[in-house]
């Protein structure tokens, strides 16, 4: 049995945007100290980890751990219906089918109260990936958006190439299109280490889905190795951490 209670309602809705773009369902874990949100996409390439630990919470009471799997489709219909001044409540209640959501007005002390249907309550555990990067960089979150939306223009792909010197290409092309960003330190990129010059494809589409955190996130961090998963890392403002690995191209 668990009882939180996040205060940032709208910053909240960028991380159920982000899980109902890659998945329909997602394992929620609540523990002592930490709420955790595991989910993968149905073709295995992109997981998303949520990491929310209990200072995040206004209110964080747990009496025993909880694992179950909840749709995120309907946990975002309903996250979606906050407003700024709503803290969400989220209750499990073990004689219960269903997560009790509920989003209560600071203002006024109203309260409006859903539940979404539990799937499961002994979810398969996912592991996390553990890689080190050859190229690690980070960039304002709105930068990681514009790439992302100019690459749309272009192709389903996109390809982040690093040189020695600390430049990072990103590049895009299909027929007689291409697209080429040439980053650097400052320009735009906010910092870059290069272990060793890296090349790896991916597919826009997971890209696009990894552009909602930046709605709540300033800063995105990133890292890669040829041929090898796309690390980023969102940091949200009351300490929450959302990590997306997606998986490379075979081109």
């Amino acid at each position: 049995m668990f009882r939180l209670a996040y205060d940032a309602a709208t910053k909240f809705k960028y991380i159920t945007q982000t899980l109902a773009k890659i998945s329909d369902e997602a394992t929620l874990v609540v523990g002592a100290d930490e709420m955790l949100i595991w989910q993968m996409s149905p073709d295995k390439t992109t997981l998303a980890v949520l990491k929310a630990p209990s200072i995040s919470f206004g209110e964080f009471s747990v009496e025993e751990e909880s694992r179950f799997i909840v749709r995120t489709d309907e946990l975002n219909k309903v996250v979606r219906r906050a407003t700024r001044n709503d803290t969400i409540i989220f209750e499990r209640d073990p004689n219960e089918p269903a997560l009790a959501v509920t989003l209560k007005d600071r203002k006024t002390g109203l309260t409006r109260r859903f539940t979404v249907p539990i799937l499961d309550l002994e979810p398969p555990e996912i592991r996390e990936p553990t890689f080190e990067g050859t190229t690690r960089f980070s960039l304002d979150a709105s930068v990681f958006k514009v790439i992302i939306q100019d690459v749309k223009v272009v192709s389903d792909a996109v390809t982040f190439e690093s040189k020695e010197e600390g430049v990072l290409l990103v590049k895009a092309s299909e027929e007689e299109k291409e697209y080429v960003w040439e980053m650097k330190p400052n320009a735009p990129l906010l910092d870059i280490d290069v272990a060793e010059p890296s090349t790896a494809s991916y597919g826009r589409s997971p890209l696009e889905a990894a552009t909602k955190p930046t709605g709540a996130a300033d800063i995105v961090r990133a890292e890669y190795a040829t041929d090898y998963p796309l690390k980023l890392e969102f940091t949200f403002p009351n300490g929450e951490r959302m990590y997306i690995y997606i998986a490379p191209l075979t081109l």
